[in-house]
């Protein structure tokens, strides 16, 4: 390499550092009057206090029927819960969430006289089959496992 090539590598490598240093010292500084106040990360005895005060989950709103008057019903399981309505012999999940570790595996959401939702976590399987009786949801669940040998 010649003079003039490695002169010029030099000063460009010295402005990108002045530059990053420059831009990272501005926004160090608007960040704290962006919000108007100084953000810290909590430490071990705030967020244990925080955690005691805590009243309950908060509200979360119901998913709306979507027939009005119709019997409404959430089941919990360890896998995850779901929310079902029905209508006469109708069912529909309104809602499903996988509980942590659990993912979606498959969603028959209705409006039919079975729906069903499954909840998969490696090889584990739950399925949530709801349907209803005398206008309400009832829930029965099918857990499956499979092993492979290696």
């Amino acid at each position: 390499m010649n003079r003039h090539t490695l002169l010029g590598l030099g000063g460009w490598l010295a402005a990108a550092t002045l530059t990053t240093v420059a831009s990272t010292w501005a926004v160090s500084l608007i960040g704290v009057h962006i919000t108007g106040q100084d953000v810290r990360p909590m430490t071990l005895s705030e967020v244990e206090r925080t955690l005691v005060s805590a009243t309950g989950s908060p509200a979360l709103a119901r998913p709306a029927s979507p027939w009005p008057g119709a019997a409404t019903r959430e089941f919990s399981y360890g896998e995850g819960s779901v929310v079902t309505a029905c209508d006469a012999d109708r069912a529909v999940l309104l809602s499903w969430s996988p509980a942590q570790g659990y993912g979606v595996g498959g969603v028959e959401r209705g409006p039919a006289p079975a729906v069903s939702v499954q909840f998969a976590s490696g090889g584990d399987r739950t399925t949530i089959r709801v349907t209803c009786l005398a206008g309400s949801p009832a829930a029965t669940t099918h857990s499956t496992t499979s092993t492979t040998s290696e």
